[in-house]
């Protein structure tokens, strides 16, 4: 009997370290950097020698466990997984993010080392920069993490998810300059007398700009929502915002397995997380109600809430690696140029497009940084979109508490704010004591 089993695969490790691009080689034993970046997620060694566990500073990638009868630590991607060997979900624990951690019989107590930058969270770090040298440092970052990627794991074809904003538009036009063969991907929701969403219009327009393909993911509403209970199981989450996001990936996700041109090499590039690091979130409104509202903060503070909740987002690890694909979120990669953006800069309305010019440049057709923002769940300034789908279909965030409690098999609701509080899973290190 081992001291340790994992229930399904993990997830893709995706991470660097500045030179060094980290894929499967955690194995190996050896210490872990504090300059990790990228998603990672970790189970290496054996009983003899000791074990090794860990997560990203982000918590991109999610590792959860419960301890067995026989005191086996049982460790999984999903808490899903271990509800179906037969674990109640009240036992699950997440492991902690950025947390380095080595366990070995002959120590009563496990070693923990953290590797997330405590610098992250303190603010000020730039200034006295430029915005100017910070966009810089960003673009040098994004291009080395790609380039590295590309040695590494070598994809035959890469899928950029594609909405025509800035930030999925400016990893497109990276991408186009390392990879052969760049392939965008453009979500859409099928509409009455085939009309095209602001987000399906502007994606077209970037990849013709860009002289890359453009493969349509148009969804009815219908699709969209057989998609809900992965999107609840893969995404670890019930909270209407990730939900909509997730299934907009879903439908993307579905797409791209099914291309002629998608085989086991091919990687999905992702704008996802920009939005945390530059506090690029407002509030949506349907039929006279207020969806995705924010926690009234001061920007640094704010941005420093939803960085540290990124422990709880996998709508897009989860979504696309349920379908087969390796999906990596370049922008992870540049994490602590983002954070040295003082808070003086983003208290700014033209934040994104003022850092996006100076990381991007001419790279990014201009129409993109003066094209309004729409959120993809809604994909039109008109309003509506996946978010008026569901709520349409009663899908509201009722709906979605019971429908995760059903799909984990939780008797009482209350366990999902015990499991989940206030952008954190629950957390604990396992020790091979038992304790």
């Amino acid at each position: 009997m081992s001291e340790i089993r994992v229930e399904g695969d993990l997830d893709l490790n995706a991470a660097w370290d500045g030179t060094r691009f980290y894929d499967e080689s955690f194995l190996s034993g050896s210490p872990v950097t504090t300059r990790l970046r990228g998603a990672a997620a970790w189970v290496s060694g054996d009983d003899a020698t000791g074990w090794h566990l860990g997560r990203d500073p982000l918590g991109i990638n999610k590792l959860f466990w419960v301890r067995d009868q026989d005191g086996t630590i049982v460790i999984a991607a999903r808490p899903r997984r271990l509800v179906d060997a037969g674990f109640a979900f009240d036992d699950v624990r997440a492991l902690p993010c950025g947390a380095a951690i080595d366990l070995a019989r002959s120590s009563p107590e496990p070693i923990e080392r953290s590797i997330a930058p405590a610098s992250w969270y303190e603010g000020g770090a730039g200034e006295g920069r430029s915005i100017e040298a910070i966009g810089s440092e960003i673009r040098t970052t994004l291009s080395e993490y790609l380039g590295a990627m590309a040695s590494a794991l070598k994809p035959q074809h890469v899928y950029v998810c594609l909405s025509g904003g800035l930030d999925s538009s400016g990893i497109a036009g990276l991408a186009r300059e390392v990879f052969p063969s760049v392939i965008a991907v453009s979500f859409d929701l099928r509409r009455p007398g085939g009309s095209r969403s602001d987000d399906r219009t502007a994606g077209a327009r970037v990849a013709a700009d860009l002289k890359i393909s453009l493969l349509d993911a148009t969804v009815t509403g219908e699709d969209l929502l057989d998609h809900l209970d992965m999107v609840l199981v893969e995404g670890i989450d019930w909270r209407d915002f990730n939900v909509h996001a997730a299934l907009v990936n879903a439908a993307l996700a579905r797409t791209i397995a099914e291309s002629a041109a998608a085989d086991d090499s091919s990687i999905v590039l992702t704008g996802d997380l920009a939005n945390e690091f530059l506090v690029d979130y407002e509030p949506e409104s349907y039929r006279g109600s207020t969806y995705y509202r924010l926690p009234r903060l001061r920007p640094a503070m704010l941005r420093a809430s939803l960085v540290r909740g990124l422990d709880t987002c996998n709508r897009e690890i989860g979504v696309f690696a349920a379908h087969g694909l390796r999906v990596v979120q370049p922008y992870a990669a540049a994490v602590d140029a983002y954070m040295s953006l003082p808070e003086s800069f983003l208290v700014r309305a033209d934040r994104k497009p003022a850092l996006s010019r100076s990381i991007f440049g001419t790279l990014v057709p201009e129409h993109v940084y003066t094209r309004k923002k729409v959120r993809a769940q809604v994909g039109s300034t008109s309003g509506g979109g996946v978010l008026g789908l569901c709520l349409d279909h009663g899908i509201d965030p009722g709906w979605l508490r019971r429908r995760f409690c059903r799909l984990h098999r939780i008797e009482d609701m209350a366990e999902l704010d015990r499991f989940m509080r206030a952008g954190h899973y629950r957390t604990e290190v396992p020790s091979l004591s038992g304790g």
